[in-house]
């Protein structure tokens, strides 16, 4: 406790002292104010004098009015709101200490008073709850601990006035009767303290920074990082961000606004087939990477001479991949088109599609979906001619042939293995 103390005093010291101390012309000046430093920030001078300037300051305040204005004045508002799991950020929701607002150049008392006596108590709970090793630091400098706490708990005072400030931002917030409610806007200082924290944490943080160097490497972080974009920084106070509060000194007068645009989505676009899915809603060269895979791996699975597949563990695996792969790509075009709504395939526009079609793409036939598989053998069968049709297309790879009977069988045969697989997510 004695160490905490004489440590503040000697911080304080020095800074009174560096000015000074430049502008001095000889040793002898510096000698002078070194004792007069020695004088002021010594406990038994610089306690009575802060107990003088405490009642410069108010700590119970969750809405300090200088954030409006530096030279606004109002009562000290405590916001008592219940927290209610509605979704946004506000008070009530969010835990965050009182703030102290007042004379800046007392802020220096609300510091002391702030050190910790232990590791669950600070100086001010030590005058609150007359600490035995706090008083006796104090008798032995000679001074009395009952007019010392009773002047330092003046900053704890309530404030049982409602006073506003012509220098606070002012809404007529409309009744009924054409009468209005004058409202005082004031800012949750805890609040965008917390919010600043939190997002610095996220930001700035150890392990974010290391992903961030891993990813400028191109190496693996197994953990990532998140990030939140359309900040606006914004700034209180100025240059003398203590003038606003203890709090805002503490964040450098900086404070976050997130972002409250509306989102902006992108309506999906959504071709409805009138004659053919597959004709109308694939577009071939998008699969074009994935074709160029399969030629390869399929050219290498097949013997020249017969024919025949060599059936290899691994060549089949991969190439069981691939069409995985496309047949994922076709099931979510598929399921964009189910999602649109119920009963659009019953339209006059759509009689020309297929019925089996229909039952798969249109949510309207879902219970026959469930109790009827005529369609999805239909769908497995032309999901496989589409596959093929594509495979041997020129346009779309290059130097591609026409695969014999066997190849056709064969394709099939796993399109329809794989749709069997994952038939009831189908």
């Amino acid at each position: 406790m004695t160490e905490s103390i004489q440590t503040f005093l000697n911080e304080r010291k020095e800074l009174w002292l560096k000015d000074r101390v430049k502008k001095a012309e000889n040793d002898t000046e510096v000698a002078e104010l070194q004792q007069q430093a020695d004088d002021k920030f010594s406990l038994q001078e610089w306690l009575p004098d802060a107990a003088k300037r405490v009642s410069q300051l108010s700590m119970m305040v969750s809405h300090p009015s200088k954030f409006s204005h530096p030279s606004a004045k109002t009562s000290s508002v405590i916001a008592q709101v219940k927290s209610a799991q509605d979704g946004y950020l506000r008070s009530g929701n969010v835990h965050y200490p009182l703030d102290v607002f007042g004379n800046a150049a007392a802020m220096d008392v609300y510091k002391f008073l702030s050190l910790s006596l232990t590791e669950d108590s600070t100086v001010l709970m030590g005058f609150e709850k007359d600490d035995q090793d706090l008083k006796s630091l104090i008798e032995k400098s000679s001074l009395d601990f009952a007019s010392l706490k009773q002047a330092f708990l003046v900053i704890k005072n309530d404030d049982a006035s409602s006073k506003t400030d012509h220098l606070v931002k002012q809404v007529y917030f409309p009744l009924e009767n054409n009468e209005y409610h004058l409202l005082s806007i004031l800012t949750p200082s805890g609040l965008i303290t917390r919010l600043k924290q939190s997002i610095d944490q996220l930001r700035f943080s150890d392990a974010t920074k290391e992903a961030k160097e891993k990813r400028k490497k191109n190496e693996h972080d197994a953990e990532g990082y998140a990030d939140i974009f359309d900040l606006t920084v914004t700034a209180y106070g100025g240059t003398q961000p203590q003038n606003v509060s203890v709090l805002n000194s503490q964040n450098a007068g900086r404070a976050y606004l997130l972002s409250s645009c509306p989102p902006s989505f992108e309506e999906r676009k959504i071709r409805l087939p009138t004659r053919d899915f597959f004709e109308q809603c694939l577009y071939s060269k998008g699969y074009k990477q994935s074709f160029k895979e399969l030629q390869v791996l399929i050219r290498k699975d097949l013997d020249g001479e017969t024919g025949k597949r060599k059936n290899t563990y691994l060549i089949r695996k991969d190439i069981d991949k691939t069409l995985r792969k496309i047949i994922e790509q076709i099931l979510f075009k598929a399921f964009c088109i189910r999602k649109y709504k119920k009963e659009w395939s019953i339209n006059d526009s759509y009689k020309t599609l297929p019925l089996y079609q229909r039952i798969w793409l249109d949510d309207f036939y879902e219970e026959q979906r469930k109790d009827d598989d005529e369609w999805f053998e239909e769908i497995s069968l032309r999901i496989s001619k589409w596959i093929i049709n594509v495979y041997e297309d020129k346009e779309i790879i290059e130097n591609s042939y026409m695969l014999g009977s066997g190849e056709i069988l064969a394709v099939k045969e796993i399109v329809k293995e794989l749709l069997d697989e994952d038939k009831e997510f189908f």
